[in-house]
């Protein structure tokens, strides 16, 4: 356990596309690390979250009931299938090719932008600019050599983990009603998305897609059944 967090975080520190591991015991050792890992940091950011709160110092906004809504079976579903296929696929499966590193950057970049400002033609007008760029820059990497291409890869790697993880979470602002970046508490309301984005980052790279989607329905599931237990 100590060994693979250790992993873990050397990884962290210097984020890299690794070779995919096929040893199936060093899975189930990463998944038990991080999901003690990620329970625990859970349940720190929570205790502060509350002590803030009691306190006045911070703001409360509202979350989605996702129980309320849909029911335990529809919770279940959309928590522990449909948001890890749909999630992981979106955020995590670039992170094995240039191009659809690319293509998630000025698309994602452009997706802030657009939630910024209003009027449909001017957000069109934003995301194509942002698929325009994303193609330039793909077909400037291929007049390059393949060593000029794989250098630029490896030197923008760190960032590219690091800024899809903060992407993952600044998603997640929507829900909850009126939460905005302009509001610094949300980082409390995120922070458990955006730090789990670097664990499902890391499984994704070391293990394949369907290890960090397995990984993803894995803590949801259990996410969901303490708040079942406890409501």
């Amino acid at each position: 356990m100590k060994e693979a967090l250790e992993t873990f975080v050397t990884f962290l520190k210097s984020p890299k596309p690794l070779k995919q591991v096929k040893y199936k015991y060093l899975l189930i050792r990463d998944f038990a690390a991080l999901l003690i890992l990620y329970v625990s940091f859970t349940i720190l950011l929570l205790s502060v979250f509350g002590l803030l709160l009691h306190f006045d110092l911070i703001r409360e906004y509202k979350g989605i009931d996702l129980l309320k809504e849909f029911g335990v079976l529809g919770t279940l579903f959309l928590a522990c299938i449909v948001a890890p296929l749909l999630e992981e696929t979106i955020f995590r499966c670039h992170l094995k090719d240039l191009n659809g590193a690319i293509y998630f950057i000025f698309l994602s970049l452009g997706a802030l932008t657009v939630s910024q400002v209003n009027g449909i033609r001017i957000q069109l007008a934003i995301i194509g600019t942002a698929l325009v760029l994303a193609v330039l820059v793909i077909e400037f990497l291929k007049k390059k050599s393949r060593f000029y291409a794989t250098k630029f890869w490896i030197k923008i790697y760190p960032y590219l983990f690091y800024y899809t993880a903060i992407i993952f979470g600044l998603v997640h602002l929507s829900n909850y009603k009126d939460l905005t970046v302009t509001d610094p508490s949300f980082v409390f309301y995120i922070g458990s998305q955006a730090f789990g984005g670097l664990g499902l980052g890391y499984l994704r790279i070391k293990y394949g897609l369907i290890y960090s989607m397995l990984f993803h329905a894995l803590f949801n599931l259990l996410m969901v059944s303490l708040v079942i237990l406890f409501s």
